[in-house]
């Protein structure tokens, strides 16, 4: 392997945004600097679960509020630095979150197996990193990355309404939230003229609102661990269903069934 290209590859500038005009560490202030709405949610997940008592899901949520706070301070190196190396100290965290999320809500609320989990995240994974690779970069200005987990929100929270309507409320509120998010970001680019320092920052306020929107559902929404999957979320449809995957040896029911 060839270090020294390598570390020039990693050491390259990345210039992919509206406010970006050159090279100093404060080319990109409202980027940077709205970076510490991911603090603020990290900050408030944490002391929303502060005032529930530990159960199962404690350690875990908290590992998630505090992968928000990382996340903030990842964009907020990439920001400023602006080369590949500091692009992959914001990338790495947010696809963390993404799949520990992901294993997180498909324990919680779904049930699934080990191996089924498993499975989903790896795909959930591959998908986003096959995504961010270098032939996708043009596609929705580096945005590609984030069409599947808008595809799991979507999906994940079909099945979540369907067992406990106000946890489906919650869950897609974020979905919403992060459509407009995604838009912003999205927008960036093509707004340049008409908005010469962009709305990037737009994405990260937004997304500070998501992550803790996320957070948020299972603080408030997760059904008891020990108590029996109807019973904790009122559902009838999911106790059956989750019968009949027992039963049949899934223990992975997407959608209830009637």
């Amino acid at each position: 392997m060839d270090f020294g290209s390598l570390l020039e590859s990693l050491s390259r500038p990345v210039d992919i945004y509206c406010e970006r005009t050159g090279a100093s560490f404060d080319a990109e202030p409202l980027n940077a600097i709205s970076n510490f709405a991911f603090l603020i949610a990290a900050w408030a997940a944490w002391k929303l679960r502060s005032q529930k008592g530990d159960d199962a899901h404690s350690a875990a949520i908290k590992a998630l509020c505090i992968l928000i706070g990382v996340v903030g301070v990842g964009s907020f190196v990439f920001h400023t630095i602006a080369t590949k190396w500091a692009e992959w100290v914001d990338v790495i965290p947010i696809l963390v979150f993404m799949i520990f999320y992901c294993w997180m809500i498909l324990t919680v609320f779904f049930q699934w197996s080990a191996w089924l989990k498993a499975a989903a995240c790896v795909l959930l994974f591959a998908t986003t990193f096959y995504l961010e690779a270098e032939e996708f970069a043009p596609v929705l200005w580096g945005g590609a990355m984030y069409l599947p987990s808008l595809f799991f929100m979507l999906a994940a929270g079909a099945g979540i309404w369907l067992r406990n309507a106000a946890a489906g409320q919650a869950f897609y509120a974020a979905a919403a939230v992060f459509a407009v998010s995604f838009t912003a970001r999205t927008l960036d680019m093509p707004l340049c003229n008409d908005i010469p320092v962009g709305v990037h920052y737009f994405w990260h306020l937004f997304n500070a609102t998501v992550l803790y929107l996320l957070v948020r559902t299972l603080i408030l929404h997760a059904p008891a661990p020990n108590a029996a999957p109807g019973a904790s979320l009122g559902s009838a449809g999911w106790s059956r269903a989750a019968s009949a995957s027992t039963e049949n040896g899934l223990g992975f029911p997407l959608f209830p069934q009637n």
